[in-house]
């Protein structure tokens, strides 16, 4: 079997690709990643063949402008759900008609359409008509793997990084949609599908915004209410090249806590939403408590010195890392999150408001298995969080609780088989 994944050039989508690639790759099937050009070398380090469709997309320089637009502190994250850019809003009484055509008008606009050109869109199809896979993978706002699998009659489905905001936020949509006059129902993202599939020979089907299927790396406990057929499938972290560093094998010297904002913040965004003075300071001079903060060495140039309670890397895996601590404190990222949840460390989260973020946190601070600040950041707020984290063991036990719910679900390997079974099931030719 030929199997193409595909994403936007963004590093943290691919690597949500890769344990499931290598397990079909180990099963023996043809795997392959498409993405934009600037993707490719960071795909050809994982061992997987890249293939590189449309320009190059520059994801930095978009993101950093489009931070600008709506200001970059978490204060502002209004102002993402009033330019329609939030789809992370579930309160029933919050999901007006107004509200979600103002997300899909904007989200088909500014984020859809710049993730998949139609130059992207016209070379993935090139390319599936050429190798011919009999399913496709896409990252649940790369829609142009659906466009590419209706357009050569494959099978084709979501796979997803974190919680299903796409999925349920479209079914709202479709259910305000079917209550309107005829002549006021409004689509944005159907009719921008719409016309890319018809340039490809293929009609509009629900199927292509949602995918045949999903496959979700998230316990169910943790998933929005949503009537699609998931495929549940373990997370298991990949962190890219990394190497274990010596220091980690010999035990820590108390309690040791994890600070990590992610790579995405650095790398896209030039910046960090948190304050990294605020989190030192936190921390500083906790008794018993060791931390490991990932911070390379812009993030640390306005430092001089930091407490002697804290050692400053600028990488380690925290798959790794994380079993080795108490406790987490972290931006909300999907890596972050996933690998503390499958090692059961208590997280606190410091909302970014980037995608799920907030639900995530909430989820946590609901099941007291981790805390999260919602607003601005202080550093005596963020410490009286962690002595909680820390003190209280109701935290580190549904951390555990939680850690079982997520080993329960099929690896990736054992997801193959049914994989495969879809790949027939869902076949267009």
């Amino acid at each position: 079997m030929r199997v193409l994944f595909t994403t936007f050039a963004a590093k943290s989508h691919m690597h949500a690709q890769v344990t499931l690639a290598w397990a079909l790759r180990a099963a023996g099937h043809d795997v392959r990643i498409a993405s934009h050009p600037d993707l490719a070398e960071e795909i050809t380090r994982t061992g997987l063949t890249a293939v590189g469709v449309g320009e190059e997309l520059h994801l930095d320089e978009q993101m950093q402008e489009t931070q600008e637009n709506i200001g970059q502190d978490v204060d502002q994250l209004e102002s993402q759900a009033q330019v329609g850019l939030d789809m992370s809003e579930t309160r029933p009484e919050r999901l007006t008609w107004d509200y979600t055509l103002g997300v899909f008008t904007a989200m088909t606009s500014v984020v859809f359409q710049n993730c998949c050109s139609d130059r992207m869109v016209d070379e993935l199809v090139d390319h599936c008509r050429s190798w011919k896979p009999d399913l496709v993978l896409w990252d649940t706002m790369t829609f142009a793997g659906a466009v590419a699998a209706f357009a050569t009659g494959c099978a084709q489905g979501r796979l997803l990084f974190g919680m299903d905001l796409a999925g349920h936020m479209r079914q709202t949509f479709l259910r305000q949609l079917g209550e309107r006059p005829p002549a006021l129902r409004d689509d944005p993202l159907r009719e921008w599908l719409t016309w890319s599939l018809e340039r490809h020979g293929a009609a509009f089907d629900e199927a292509a915004v949602t995918g045949d299927f999903t496959v979700t790396p998230l316990p169910e406990s943790l998933r929005l209410p949503v009537d699609l057929h998931y495929v549940p499938m373990r997370y298991v972290p990949y962190n890219g090249q990394s190497r274990v560093p010596d220091w980690l094998a010999k035990p820590p010297a108390g309690r040791r806590v994890c600070i990590t904002l992610g790579v995405a913040h650095r790398e896209v965004l030039g910046s960090d939403r948190a304050s990294i003075g605020d989190l030192l300071e936190a921390v500083a001079g906790l008794d018993d408590v060791e931390v490991v903060a990932t911070l390379n060495e812009n993030q640390l140039k306005d430092f001089d010195t930091l407490p002697d309670n804290v050692r400053a890397v600028d990488f380690v895996p925290l798959d790794a890392l994380l079993p080795s601590c108490s406790a987490v404190i972290h931006h909300g990222g999907s890596g972050s999150f996933g690998t503390a949840m499958v090692h059961g460390v208590p997280q606190l989260i410091v909302v970014d408001g980037v995608w799920d973020t907030i639900n995530k946190s909430r989820y946590l601070e609901e099941r007291r298995a981790g805390l999260y600040v919602p607003g601005k950041l202080s550093a005596e707020g963020l410490r009286a969080l962690l002595v909680r984290l820390l003190d209280e063991p109701v935290f580190a036990a549904n951390a555990a609780v939680l850690r079982r719910e997520a080993l329960a679900a099929p690896a990736p390997a054992q997801v193959v088989p049914t994989l495969e079974r879809l790949a027939v099931e869902y076949r267009r030719r």
